[in-house]
């Protein structure tokens, strides 16, 4: 036996973001209830110099304070998530890239619908910031490699989207 929904109410919507309560049959036959956020996708890009050196923004979030992450974002709508890449690491980072490497899809929490695309960008070139309002004084910072894989396990990556986009990039990378 699956998951089986009767009903859907939706008690939040804002943009990007809905939050749906759903009445449902559960896997073993008891009746339950479901809260579903249903959100844009995201992508999140890893960023390596001809130095091996990765390109990580730091920044103050409303929630956690300040964070050092990959530049990444939210996948507007009608935007593919490659697209969407491109213009968050243009925005948050001030730099194109000529190759892009499709490093997978994940979904990050088992009652939310978004999904992290993660990217890995060589052959950089480097500009000038394009920074949005929220992301005022967000700042680009080189870390070595295996510099960004220990900050993802040891915590120094809060953001959970980083850590996996480190580690897959370095998966990648030693596959090569």
């Amino acid at each position: 036996m699956s998951w089986q929904r009767h009903n859907r109410r939706t008690v939040l919507t804002a943009p990007g973001l809905a939050v749906h309560q759903d009445q449902v049959t559960r896997p073993d036959g008891r009746p339950g209830e479901v809260w579903i956020t249903q959100q844009q996708d995201g992508a999140m890009i890893v960023p390596m110099d001809d130095r091996g050196r990765v390109g990580m923004v730091r920044s103050a979030t409303y929630v956690y304070g300040e964070v050092v992450t990959s530049p990444g974002g939210r996948v507007e709508q009608g935007e593919s998530p490659e697209d969407a890449g491109r213009r968050e690491l243009r925005e948050e980072a001030g730099i194109t890239a000529r190759e892009w490497t499709a490093l997978g899809s994940v979904a990050l929490m088992t009652l939310s619908t978004a999904r992290l695309h993660v990217f890995l960008a060589r052959d950089l070139t480097l500009g000038k910031q394009r920074l949005t309002s929220s992301e005022f004084g967000m700042t680009l910072e080189w870390w070595s490699l295996p510099d960004a894989v220990d900050a993802a396990y040891d915590g120094r990556l809060t953001l959970a989207g980083a850590s996996l986009g480190i580690l897959m990039a370095a998966h990648h990378l030693k596959a090569d």
